[in-house]
């Protein structure tokens, strides 16, 4: 297979580079031309120092050149840019192409998912052709191959068996399942938890603390992704409870970073600054709380994240507010 891989991070390089170590042909397309000439002239991506770009995998800020030859897309931008990465794709003439979607967000404003995102914007030529992969998959780990599972996710589960015949490898394990509502919901979400872990972090919180709000917020994400049309068991696997738990406590996570940040004093501009790198989960909370008001449902947790992070209430306040809301049964919300 020819892939066109959007996005020159440190995930679609790895991702890139696990494809073409599957045999495939693949072009990284980067919107930023600074991007471009540094990785084609260093062949690594300064944050995966150790990864050397294999000499068959080109670069290219051009997306008409991209799209030459390419039979599928593996969009690895980051959330608030994938309606503007995929007009890109249109004008450029995207055709008949298989679409993979390894970002993970929900689009601020229409708070849509990624595969709505795509199939609004590139139109009928998507249809029955949309897949995402997604999983506790860091690319700094994936890309020294630490052994890593995952899921493709199609709402055709013949896609979702091509997906994963794609990436599969001796050391990325890649499962198969069709709840693309859940897989995306659970992607998204899991940002905000693991927003509130780092804060935890920051504040010198320890296991307990990270114990209650990881299993607390995974019952939010499952209420939210059911009220939306999910399967509970989705919450209940790798993209779920596996993505939560590598997001809430790896040092990688940038997310749990941020949080950590803020935890420590920073403000939510200090603490992206710091990170220096997109916090899916900055831009996904505000989402999170306003679906969940939308859809009638607690998620007392990612409604204190809110607050830290855009309204200046004090991580300490909001802690406070979480421990003494009415006391009620842990089957409830």
């Amino acid at each position: 297979m020819n892939f066109l891989v959007l996005g020159g991070g440190t995930w679609g390089v790895t991702l890139a580079w696990l494809l073409t170590g599957n045999g495939h042909q693949a072009r990284v397309w980067e919107f930023d031309p600074q991007v471009v000439a540094e990785l084609d002239r260093t062949r690594r991506h300064p944050r995966l120092p150790h990864l050397e770009l294999p000499g068959t995998l080109s670069i290219t800020g051009d997306m008409g050149e991209g799209l030459a030859g390419a039979e599928a897309i593996v969009c690895a931008v980051p959330a608030a840019h994938v309606r503007e990465t995929c007009e890109t794709l249109a004008s450029a003439g995207y055709g008949d192409r298989w679409f993979v979607i390894c970002s993970k967000g929900i689009e601020q404003g229409t708070h849509a998912l990624l595969s709505d995102v795509v199939a609004e914007t590139l139109g009928s030529a998507t249809d029955g052709r949309i897949g995402v992969l997604s999983g506790p998959s860091h690319a700094e780990e994936v890309s020294r191959g630490v052994p890593t599972a995952v899921t493709a996710t199609a709402p055709d589960l013949a896609l979702a068996e091509r997906i994963r015949d794609w990436f599969m490898a001796p050391r990325f394990r890649v499962y198969t399942q069709t709840d693309m509502i859940g897989v995306e919901l659970a992607a998204a979400l899991k940002n905000v938890i693991a927003i509130a872990c780092g804060i935890g972090d920051g504040l010198g919180f320890g296991d307990n603390s990270k114990a209650a709000l990881m299993t607390r917020g995974l019952s939010e994400i499952v209420r939210l992704g059911v009220a939306m049309g999910a399967k509970q068991e989705t919450f209940f696997g790798l993209a779920g409870i596996g993505d939560l738990a590598v997001t809430c406590m790896s040092r990688h996570s940038r997310n749990r970073n941020f949080g950590a940040f803020m935890g420590e004093g920073a403000t939510a501009a200090e603490a992206l600054d710091k990170v220096g790198m997109v916090v899916e989960g900055y831009f996904t909370v505000r989402a999170a709380v306003e679906l969940a008001r939308m859809h009638g449902v607690e998620m007392p947790i990612s409604e204190g994240v809110a607050a830290i992070v855009f309204e200046g209430v004090k991580p300490a306040e909001a802690v406070s507010a979480l421990m003494m809301r009415e006391a009620k049964s842990e089957m409830e919300s």
